[in-house]
């Protein structure tokens, strides 16, 4: 037979550790909740070990402390799930249940059995809300963290709901709280094995975010949201590729935005990173799902048009022009901000070959020839 006291101190030393490595590495101002996580393990190791020394001090320290630990290790659980999802639980949400197990401790500490029940339903209600949460982001979340999560919360609910219940029933002693047996034996090895597979389901998930984040970077252009010149060559490549195949057309436009070195140096560069952002949202606005728009550099964009022939290409390139010289763009300082841009197209017809090279160097000239002849206009090579 398991010795509990063991147990608990086994669930003391692994809650402990999650705790400190947890606060090592985690940051608080990132929106990744493991500070929360921490905090929570800090408060199941308290609960566990003034459990440990129950029978040697008071029933406050033994029975209604570790009450409002257990309480509190529940809210910072769901503070930390919330966070990760950057959707913030509201603080009575969280907190709340708190000032309620008080009350339920004091009928705890003064009788075992009446506090008992409202209790356990308070910890369980914690715990489903924490699964709650789990679930309203499970789309969102990269990776087999969020699995592991779920695992550990499922067994602290099942470990929660049965406790009280068995305590009802009989099963469990009272009297002899750090008995021996069967029962205080899988409470505590579920409530350990719940503790290491949450604790690596947050960690889990936060490094799924990180790498999904890294990868993100390595495709995309920071300040604007499109994908950058090096993304944008490969989809090129795979398109021209697939071109081939199908016997397809390829269109490729390259957009430059005119005299844009005057806005940098008449409004700022605060300005001109404005102005780019809010470009790069009407390019997207005006392509199709299977388009790409990458930033070619400065304030050159490249857009990949599958399956578009010489008209539809030059179409969509006068649409871009109007869409930005239509509306005024805004300069930091509130002022309208009236731009003009050019645009090069160059089409592979339908099964013939070319290279990504050839194609971008075409509609570069394109749109040179667009510059040369006054600007704000479209040219085709």
């Amino acid at each position: 037979m398991l010795n509990t006291p063991t147990l608990l101190m086994a669930n003391f030393m692994v809650a402990s550790l999650f705790a400190v490595c947890l606060g090592l590495v985690s940051r608080r101002e990132r929106a990744e909740g493991l500070w929360q996580w921490a905090a929570a393990m800090a408060s199941l190791a308290a609960c566990m070990l003034l459990l440990m020394f129950r029978g040697r001090t008071t029933d406050w320290l033994a029975i209604g402390a570790p009450a409002l630990l257990l309480c509190a290790t529940f809210a910072q659980m769901l503070d930390s799930v919330a966070r990760f999802q950057q959707r913030p639980a509201p603080a009575w949400m969280v907190w709340g249940p708190l000032p309620l197990t008080a009350l339920f401790s004091l009928a705890l500490v003064n009788g075992l059995r009446p506090g008992l029940l409202p209790t356990g339903l308070l910890l369980v209600t914690q715990l489903l809300l924490v699964l709650v949460f789990l679930r309203r982001g499970w789309q969102a979340v990269p990776g087999y963290g969020k699995h592991f999560l779920a695992m550990g919360m499922l067994l602290f609910t099942l470990n929660m709901l049965a406790r009280p219940v068995l305590l009802l029933l009989g099963y469990v002693n009272p009297t002899v709280p750090l008995a021996s047996d069967a029962i205080q034996a899988a409470a505590f090895l579920s409530t350990m094995a719940g503790v290491i597979l949450s604790g690596l389901g947050v960690l889990v998930m936060a490094k799924d975010r990180t790498d999904e984040h890294n990868r993100a970077l390595a495709l995309m252009d920071e300040l604007t949201g499109l994908y950058n010149r090096r993304h944008t060559q490969q989809t090129l490549v795979r398109q021209l590729a697939q071109a081939r195949r199908a016997q397809r057309p390829l269109a490729v436009l390259m957009l430059d935005v005119d005299h844009f070195k005057r806005v940098n140096d008449t409004y700022g560069h605060p300005t001109g990173d404005q102005v780019l952002r809010e470009l790069a949202l009407r390019i997207l606005e005006r392509l199709r799902a299977q388009d790409l728009a990458g930033r070619w550099g400065g304030e050159e964009f490249l857009v990949v048009l599958p399956d578009t022939d010489a008209r539809g290409a030059q179409a969509l390139a006068g649409q871009l022009i109007l869409a930005i010289e239509g509306r005024p763009f805004l300069a930091a300082n509130g002022k309208p901000l009236r731009l003009t841009a050019s645009v090069g197209v160059h089409v592979l017809p339908a099964g013939e070959a070319g290279e990504r090279d050839d194609m971008i160097s075409a509609a570069d000239r394109a749109l040179y020839l667009a510059k040369e002849r006054g600007r704000n206009r479209v040219e085709v090579l």
